[in-house]
């Protein structure tokens, strides 16, 4: 992954380009980013040029970098132990799928990996066997003596045994070590770890970068612009909602499920049993599907409003069913769209921070059946 591969924040680019001019290069540094935003990527371009800038052969280097293969580039991230590998299992013993998932899907989320590496419904962690694996590694001589690079990603899952053991590695580090720990929930780390770190803050992507990023890809402009708009800033999202027309129409028929529910439960009491059901199969799907759902809804909720407001031009939705989407549009106002957006975005914050969906879910969907009637 080269800087000019990654999508958007150029501010970042130039940022840590000028750093490395200036030989700025603080040893402990903390990628905070939005989920798909391109933390991963930004990491990787940045280990790359620090590696190749100070190796004797830098084609070599480069070509082993580029493979993910360099003795000097390390990578800790949440596993499980499994049937191959039944106590202390590390990244290690996951580094080839751990290449094929970067490969695959550079932006991807947590669940994108637990679903690639088929870890089933378990939750990964970045453990303390982990911690003492990466200060061993740490602790090697260089490859041909140039700089040592170890890249934790999702570090929000870094243990308190393993922070502790960590700690030290990190204030008495050996020369030329770099240490860029990766987070979308940076609040989950502990304080004794993110303040030793140089914090660097990657924004959304806009949906004019996303747009263009998924038509090189060979997406059509028309459904390149619709998942981009629709993707909330994130690469990963757009990507699945653009390449997966099956789960646009899901999304679609979900949220028509949804708000039919909710308008029937004001004069219909026994309706809440239908928005439990409704609740309860959006619940066994994956968390990264109800994640892409609520970004996708929140885009239809936000197209109701300039909808309801005659601002046409900036519509793009085109509903394939019967659902009457300029007549929801008249309910969905200045009066409640503050409230929803609000809404929306805790139930997104909460799945992310691995909270009970069913819970979150059914607490947003009574709280919807309200606001959607105040006009």
């Amino acid at each position: 992954m080269l800087f000019k591969d990654i999508i958007g924040n150029d501010r970042v680019k130039n940022l840590l380009l000028k750093n490395l001019e200036k030989e700025k290069i603080s040893h402990c540094q903390l990628f905070a980013s939005p989920p798909g935003c391109g933390s991963l990527p930004m990491a990787l371009a940045y280990a790359r040029k620090i590696i190749t800038n100070n190796s004797p052969a830098p084609e070599s280097c480069n070509k082993m970098l580029a493979n993910l293969t360099h003795p000097d580039l390390h990578f800790i991230y949440p596993v499980i132990n499994t049937a191959e590998f039944k106590s202390k299992a590390v990244s290690s013993n996951f580094l080839p799928t751990w290449r094929d998932f970067i490969n695959t899907n550079p932006y991807g989320g947590i669940y994108d990996w637990y679903s690639f590496a088929r870890f089933e419904n378990k939750q990964g962690k970045i453990g303390v066997d982990e911690a003492e694996d990466l200060v061993k590694k740490m602790s090697l001589k260089a490859f041909k003596g140039g700089w040592k690079c170890a890249i934790i990603w999702m570090a929000e899952t870094i243990n308190v045994s393993a922070t502790n053991k960590l700690l030290k590695l990190i204030e008495e580090p050996p020369e030329k070590t770099l240490f860029i720990f990766i987070a979308e929930n940076q609040e989950l780390m502990l304080d004794t770890l993110t303040s030793r770190c140089l914090k660097i803050f990657l924004n959304n992507l806009t949906s004019s970068e996303i747009e263009a990023a998924l038509v090189t890809k060979g997406v059509s402009s028309m459904l390149s612009k619709k998942a981009a708009i629709a993707s909330g800033g994130s690469f990963s999202t757009a990507l699945l909602l653009a390449t997966n027309p099956d789960q646009n129409m899901k999304f679609e028929e979900w949220f028509h499920s949804w708000v039919r529910v909710a308008f029937r439960v004001k004069t219909n009491k026994e309706s809440l049993l239908d928005l439990i059901s409704w609740v309860k199969n959006i619940s066994s799907s994956g968390r990264e599907t109800q994640k892409s759902f609520l970004i996708y809804s929140l885009e239809l909720f936000r197209q109701a409003f300039l909808t309801n407001f005659g601002l046409h031009k900036l519509v793009n939705h085109s509903s394939r069913s019967d659902f009457n989407f300029e007549k929801f549009s008249n309910y969905i106002s200045d009066v409640n769209i503050e409230d929803i957006h609000f809404e929306m975005e805790k139930a997104y914050n909460n799945i992310v921070s691995n909270g009970n969906s069913n819970m979150i879910l059914t607490d947003l969907s009574l709280k919807l059946t309200r606001l959607i009637h105040r006009n």
